[in-house]
């Protein structure tokens, strides 16, 4: 919703389609926009057909999608030779996208993925700081928040089950290692209002990435995220209980597994909640023969005007941002991007800027006498 809103905001842009199956929800989020420019159709993304001959009405493609149905968009986007953009596919799903790299390159047509807060502005900033150093050593992602009042999440219920349930993955010397769910736990002091938090390492769409685009010889790149233990034990108790199963059972009459049962049953994510949130990028390594840590801070608080929260305004502002970019690119060569690959920084931090969200650069170098 926030991506529908900060677009139809740009002058160029003459009109936005949301398209969803749920065409009541969409017919709110067009309300909520309170612009002449949305317009609403329904969308079945499961019919290939379909969804093609609809995205090829549009100049460029920005998938809200949920993140099992990436895959899906971007063959589509292919075949109707269309830029496109999403918000992550949470590492697995970043990986069978990218498989489509020729594809895209050979069609013509441009994907930007993962072009979310995190995914997504972290990545731009691990690469901007590595860009500074002469040798990477490490590049650690941290995201935090703080709910002003009470919620269950604020991410997809699928997103949540796929991060505590699978475990995250971590890059160490040259290989992606698989962990436990929960793994990595410690505290993190992030700046305030923030402060300090308890964190555990994510399954996140930068790792599949950030090795080969930060390269200069990084040996450790990881990914926090804050959570309150809360979260581990209602995880585990869905998981004693058989729910996050995804083998299909029969339920009278019909297959279907716990998991997406569950997934049916969960309320939507609370986009309106009150919070805070933020990223911390630390990239290490040396300049000049100097051990040099460059860290990068960006913090947000419940977006007033829009009555939306942090988290949601900074994952949807920034895949407008990029939507907007892809179409107004005429140069564009083809194939499918990370966000740190696919984007330039530097206009995506004037943009950043405008929509008044800041980001602090800090540098500490040590060298011998």
């Amino acid at each position: 919703m926030v991506t529908v809103r900060d677009l139809t905001e740009c002058s160029e842009i003459s009109e936005v389609i949301i398209g969803d199956s749920n065409l009541n929800q969409a017919e709110k989020v067009k309300k909520w926009s309170d612009s002449e420019k949305v317009s609403v159709r329904i969308i079945d993304i499961p019919n290939q057909e379909s969804l093609t001959n609809s995205i090829s009405e549009v100049d460029v493609v920005a998938n809200a999608a949920p993140y099992h149905l990436n895959l899906q968009v971007t063959k589509a986007a292919i075949r109707a030779k269309k830029p496109f953009t999403d918000l992550g596919g949470v590492y697995y799903m970043t990986l069978e996208q990218l498989k489509l790299h020729k594809k895209a390159r050979k069609a013509g047509v441009t994907g930007v993925i993962g072009c979310g807060l995190a995914p997504g502005v972290a990545d731009v900033l691990a690469r901007y700081g590595a860009e500074k150093l002469g040798q990477v050593d490490e590049v650690h992602i941290r995201y935090g928040e703080v709910n002003l009042e009470p919620v269950k999440y604020k991410w997809t219920f699928r997103t949540v089950l796929e991060e505590y349930t699978k475990g995250p993955v971590i890059y160490v010397d040259g290989k992606y290692e698989q962990l436990p769910p929960f793994s990595g736990k410690h505290t993190f002091k992030f700046p305030e209002p923030i402060g300090e938090r308890l964190c555990c390492f994510a399954l996140y769409s930068g790792i599949a990435t950030l090795p080969r685009a930060v390269g200069k010889g990084v040996r450790l790149v990881d990914c926090a995220m804050s959570y309150i233990e809360q979260d581990e034990q209602r995880i585990r108790i869905l998981n004693e209980m058989g729910l996050t199963k995804t083998e299909p059972i029969r339920l009278n009459g019909v297959e279907i597994s716990p998991q997406e049962f569950l997934i049916k049953c969960a309320p939507p994510p609370d986009v309106n909640v009150k919070d805070t949130a933020g990223i911390v990028v630390e990239i290490i390594g040396k300049k000049n023969g100097s051990y040099s840590k460059y860290a990068y801070s960006l913090i947000r608080q419940y977006h007033e005007e829009y009555c939306v929260s942090a988290l949601a305004y900074l994952t949807g502002m920034p895949m407008s941002i990029v939507a907007q970019m892809l179409a107004k690119d005429e140069e564009l060569s083809g194939g499918i991007f990370p966000m740190e690959l696919g984007i330039d920084s530097s206009t995506l931090f004037a943009q950043l800027a405008k929509r008044g969200v800041g980001i602090l650069e800090t540098c500490q170098t040590s060298h011998s006498l």
